[in-house]
């Protein structure tokens, strides 16, 4: 990722991103644990309190191989691509037998049965984490809507409507790295930025728009989120 200086109010990064508390540690958004090594330089971080650097660690780990295991289509360690997922399911076996268990036969079909509200939690807490970044001021409340599903399943309409790049409405914040990264198209328009940050596995967007502000995730270009407040 390109390094980008801010120079927005540093009274901005007195708060926790994710619950507001004075920070005590800086938290990388996204967690390592859904990247892969080598790691690419210049990794999204965030003011954060040690509560909320260690309260979504677990919810983390279990995101991070479910999708592994959702992309395989099974839990079996030895047709996993991930060689550091192979090696937390080794190492924690009661999230290994808690995977193996969502892994459900039904009609002669294969699925998992997902925890929704933990997956739920962990991509709160990466658009939290991405408003933050890019933004400077951090979300407080709890967004209108919250939505995940694998990428394939989606339309070719909705496909294009989820990667359109999007009128900015609304400025960034002066100074932030969202008002030094926007794009102005040939028409002068501002538009937002998709941010890549490592090719083929993660990469976002955060729009501000007129009474709103919407991220779009995609993971391992596997499960598209967006999150909008």
């Amino acid at each position: 990722m390109r390094q980008i200086k801010t120079f927005s109010d540093s009274r901005l990064d007195t708060q926790c991103a994710y619950c507001g508390k004075s920070p005590d540690t800086r938290d990388h958004v996204p967690s390592k644990i859904l990247l892969e090594k080598p790691y690419p330089e210049n990794i999204p971080v965030v003011p954060c309190c040690l509560d909320c650097n260690n309260g979504f660690s677990l919810d983390e780990e279990y995101f991070a191989c479910l999708i592994e295991c959702l992309i395989s289509g099974t839990t079996d360690l030895d047709k996993l691509s991930r060689e550091s997922i192979v090696k937390i399911l080794k190492r924690k076996t009661k999230l290994k037998a808690r995977l193996d268990n969502a892994f459900i036969n039904e009609n002669g079909k294969s699925q998992f049965k997902i925890e929704p509200e933990r997956i739920e939690n962990v991509i709160l807490k990466l658009a939290y984490g991405h408003v933050k970044f890019e933004n400077s001021d951090r979300k407080h409340e709890k967004p209108e809507h919250l939505g995940f599903v694998p990428i394939d399943t989606l339309t070719k309409k909705e496909l294009n409507s989820f990667f359109a790049v999007t009128e900015l409405q609304k400025a960034p914040e002066i100074g932030s790295r969202a008002m030094q990264n926007m794009y102005i198209t040939q028409e002068g328009i501002p538009v937002d930025n998709w941010i890549i940050v490592q090719d083929g596995i993660y990469q976002y967007s955060v729009t501000p728009t007129i009474g709103n502000v919407k991220v779009r995730i995609l993971i391992w270009n596997y499960l598209a989120c967006e999150v909008v407040w």
